[in-house]
């Protein structure tokens, strides 16, 4: 308890602030570019909500236009560390609101962002690199446990990712590796090399050696450096290899930052920018960590070690069935290509077949992959299209069919839910999902 509460030089932590604002408003720009707001949330006539948030909407376009603006001060009061708490907070807030949306947005990073923007609240990131009013009361020094929550958190990240790569489809098909080298290899420069025997081996197996080992070799003072210039290269591969994680290389490049000496770093600083060497040292003040504090990390991490591993409660591959997919760093660990999309509607009483036009009800690119990616979002889809065609064709009792076939990690493809299965008989648990959804095929 003595080395969580020992204060720590606060200039890695500060670093890590500025270079999360910069690249947050980086990743808010990306959304204006992308139109995020209009295309996104307010075209689509259904979102595909969270079951554990069936009752959160999006606000009205002028309200979520604002929101985004509202977010990039945000960011700049964090990366000049005025205000900063408040800032956090509303970061915070506002970005895990619009990432909660729509699961079809769900992204790994995206999760990461929200977690540590939540972690920040209750640092002093901001002890220094701050410009703040000399009447502003100064933050408190940060305490070592302030710096072990955020590289805990960052080492959860890439060790669920290597637990979810020991399995039959990565150490022995070498897949998803084998098909997205395959589509990579179609954009990139010497792609024919990407293709061989020898790049597969070495992302399949170097990658999971990687996500298992590198996280603990960044605890150990000895092993840091090579572990710290080990996450540098494999975040640069992934830059290069990846273009649909768009700031998460980076992101990740930067919080190595974090699990380096803060002495050192403070240094290091010290000498570059004001010429001064100072010699290292630790202090022996202490703060505290009081006990509610310790109960609310405690609950966290909980939550954090067991989210990965619910999906052993229920049956089936959970990359295919999607039950216990999400929240759980399961990072590139499928691929699937989409080879058929159909749904029917049909109306009992007239005995008449509706066939389902996927491009009328301003769905985006995303939402359409999400129904090919995730058995609970056909469910969603059917019930949306059962209310829609009531509302707007007046039909009485209706049944409603897919046939969504696809390709799953190399495999031939399959259907996920029986053709002739009435999706509005499925129940919505993931148990009762579970049960209907086609057993994956190993041809």
């Amino acid at each position: 308890m003595r080395k969580l509460t020992q204060q720590i030089n606060g200039t890695s932590l500060a670093i890590f602030r500025i270079g999360f604002g910069l690249i947050m408003i980086w990743e808010l720009i990306y959304f204006l570019r992308l139109d995020f707001v209009k295309v996104f949330l307010v075209q689509p006539q259904l979102q595909f909500t969270y079951s554990f948030l069936p009752f959160l909407k999006p606000l009205p376009e002028p309200i979520l236009d604002l929101l985004i603006v509202v977010l990039l001060v945000a960011c700049f009061f964090i990366i000049i560390g005025r205000y900063y708490k408040q800032a956090m907070i509303i970061f915070f807030v506002g970005f895990t609101y619009i990432f909660l949306l729509d699961k079809a947005y769900y992204n790994n990073h995206l999760y990461l962002i929200c977690l540590l923007s939540f972690l920040m609240i209750f640092i002093p990131a901001d002890s220094r690199l701050s410009f703040k009013k000399s009447k502003e009361k100064a933050s408190k020094p940060p305490l070592y446990w302030h710096l072990l929550v955020l590289r805990i958190q960052l080492a959860i990240v890439y060790f669920f990712g290597g637990i979810a790569k020991l399995n039959h489809d990565w150490l022995v098909n070498n897949e998803p590796v084998r098909s997205i080298l395959n589509n990579t290899a179609k954009t990139r420069f010497l792609g024919d090399a990407l293709t061989s025997d020898f790049s597969i081996y070495f992302f399949t197996y170097g990658g999971l050696v990687f996500d298992l080992v590198v996280p603990i070799l960044l605890f150990i003072p000895k092993t840091r450096t090579i572990a710290v210039l080990a996450a540098l290269l494999f975040n640069v591969l992934n830059a290069w290899l990846f273009e649909d994680i768009n700031i998460f290389p980076y992101f990740m490049m930067l919080s190595l930052i974090l699990f380096l000496d803060p002495e050192r770093v403070a240094n290091f600083v010290r000498r570059k920018f004001e010429g001064k060497k100072t010699s290292v040292q630790q202090s022996s003040d202490l703060g505290s960590l009081k006990s509610p504090m310790l109960i609310v990390l405690s609950a966290y991490f909980l939550i954090q070690l067991l989210l990965p591993i619910r999906h052993f409660l229920f049956k089936g591959n959970t990359d295919w069935t999607g039950i216990g997919q999400r929240f759980a760093w399961r990072m590139k660990i499928q691929h699937r290509s989409l080879e058929k999309m159909e749904f029917k509607v049909w109306d009992v009483k007239k005995k008449v077949i509706y066939p389902v036009g996927m491009n009328q009800y301003g769905l985006n690119q995303d939402q359409i992959n999400l129904i090919a990616y995730d058995p609970s979002a056909i469910i969603q889809f059917a019930e949306f299209l059962k209310i829609h065609t009531k509302e707007n064709k007046g039909m009485g009792e209706v049944l409603v069919k897919s046939d969504v076939e696809v390709r799953f990690n190399g495999r031939k493809p399959q259907i996920i839910f029986d053709n002739e299965l009435n999706l509005l008989k499925v129940g919505t648990s993931s148990l009762e999902l579970s049960k209907s959804i086609q057993a994956l095929k190993e041809h």
